[in-house]
């Protein structure tokens, strides 16, 4: 089974839903266009998930940060995880334990 940060950049490779989920032009982060669609089109064909919060659960639980500020707002990155670079996604780790109650708060300084 292929570990998800794997599958997610195969949905991003395909051309036949960039209006739905695309890389940002700068190739550092990814966002999704249309999240309806994504759960209903993209969800149900390459991953486990059926629902966009737990798809999200899966991006937090891999490492990947929601940009909050400037043009990029809204998009996920991981530093390892980057256009046409795919053996450094190999690299990412999902995190065993999940569930102190406590929310990691996003840091706008800290974003790419």
């Amino acid at each position: 089974i292929q570990p998800f940060p794997g599958k997610l950049l195969e949905v991003l490779d395909r051309s036949d839903v960039v209006d739905i989920i695309d890389w940002m032009p700068h190739g550092r982060a990814f966002i999704v266009k249309k999240p309806k669609l994504f759960t209903t089109d993209v969800l149900p064909r390459f991953f486990k998930q059926t629902k966009f919060l737990s798809f999200t659960r899966q991006l937090n639980l891999w490492g990947f940060k929601r940009i909050t500020r400037g043009i990029d707002a809204g998009a996920y990155y991981n530093q390892l995880f980057l256009r046409g670079r795919s053996y450094l996604a190999m690299r990412m780790r999902r995190q065993k334990i999940k569930g102190t109650g406590m929310k990691l708060t996003p840091n706008p300084d800290g974003e790419p």
